[in-house]
Order: structure tokens, then C-alpha cells, then sequence
């Protein structure tokens, strides 16, 4: 699926983009604000919501001369499509859900690249580091199966692969004192999904 917008596989963009901001929230928006969160333009961004009130998905009023736009939670379409514009935030619950139950748990796991970042495609992996602890060799039949089967489950789930940077300490060590260009990646786009946090672990590191 697109990693940037999952629910841009059954829903035009900027519509996902809008019900996103709706669902994200219980307040009502002015236009000019729904379509400033959105990233789209007010001129669209009222077409669409037109649309979507014929429906009855949005609901709009008329407050001190604007016009203020909420999400119908009553809806029957409602819980539907909050679900569906939330897929991308599902898919990484599950991949953390996944690695928790692990039997040989990471020191950390978290995930960076374009997938954390959010300007993913259809085509982008999710860019898992995994940081092992000294007790697990990289050949270990119960580490990689581990990783085998969550990656499918992913696989399973969001038609995406799941591409490990798998790391010993002393490779983590060894990247910090050469500055490793990657090390910036790591520290500006990681979301942890398990274990330490990133920079708490380096200051062990260093």
C-alpha cells in the first residue's frame, strides 16, 4: 500500500487527506482551516466537503458569519473510514505488536526511512533498525525466524516489505565513533517501536 496515504488506494487523495484532519479531532473547522491541515487548497477543500455533507458524512453550520465543518461520528459510514485513514498508523501498531511478543526481545527497534517520515509509495519498504543484544548471534534460528514471520505478517497485511537493519552493539558502537551518515536518519526520523530509546541508548554507547 502507499505509505503516505494508505487509504488513497479506495479514496481520491485529497478526500483522505481531509476526513484525516475530521477524524483527528471532535471540534468543528472553518474551511480555511480543514484545508490548511489538509495541505489543500480552500477551493477544493469546500467542493469536497460539500460533497461529503450531501452524504451526511460531514456535518456543517453556520456560526458568526463562517461556515464550521465536523465529521459525523453517527454515521454508519463513520467508524469505516476513520478506520481507513488511520491504516497507516494501524500498520505500524501492528509491526510494534509484533515485535513486543518476540520470545528474544531487541535492545531497540525502531523505524525510519521514508515509511517513518510519511512520503513513502506503493513500492517502499519498512526500514525496521534492530539493535541485538550481545546474547544473540546475527545466525540465531529463534532471532531470524522472528523476523521472518513478522516481516510475512506485514507482508500479509500491507503488501509491503519489511527491510531489517539488523546490528549488534558493537556495530552501533562502531557507527557512532565513525559518524556514520546513517546515524543521522536514525536520530532525526526514528519512531520507536520497542525497547530503549535511541538517543538514551547512544549516551550508553559513546
Amino acid at each position: 500500500m502507499d505509505l503516505t496515504e494508505p487509504a488513497s488506494a479506495v479514496l481520491p487523495l485529497s478526500t483522505a487527506a481531509l476526513l484525516r484532519v475530521l477524524a483527528g479531532a471532535d471540534d468543528a473547522f472553518t474551511g480555511r482551516q480543514l484545508a490548511r491541515m489538509a495541505r489543500v487548497s480552500h477551493a477544493h477543500a469546500a467542493k469536497v466537503v460539500d460533497r461529503l455533507a450531501a452524504h451526511g458524512l460531514v456535518l456543517v453550520e453556520e456560526r458568526g458569519g463562517s461556515k464550521l465543518c465536523r465529521l459525523n461520528r453517527a454515521h454508519l459510514m463513520a467508524n469505516a473510514l476513520i478506520d481507513l485513514v488511520k491504516v497507516r498508523k494501524s500498520l505500524f501498531e501492528l509491526l510494534a505488536d509484533h515485535i513486543a511478543a518476540w520470545s528474544l526481545a531487541p535492545i531497540h527497534a525502531s523505524l525510519f526511512g521514508s515509511a517513518a517520515r510519511g512520503d513513502g509509495s506503493t513500492s517502499s519498504d519498512l526500514d525496521v533498525l534492530l539493535v541485538r543484544p550481545v546474547s544473540v548471534d546475527v545466525d540465531s534460528e529463534q532471532w531470524t525466524t522472528q523476523l521472518l514471520k513478522t516481516a510475512m505478517r506485514i507482508r500479509e497485511a500491507s503488501g509491503n516489505d519489511v527491510a531489517w537493519f539488523d546490528i549488534s552493539v558493537d556495530d552501533l558502537q562502531r557507527a557512532v565513533h565513525s559518524a556514520e551518515p546513517i546515524m543521522e536518519e536514525w536520530r532525526r526520523d526514528g519512531l520507536r517501536l520497542a525497547g530503549e530509546d535511541f538517543v538514551a541508548m547512544l549516551r550508553k554507547t559513546s
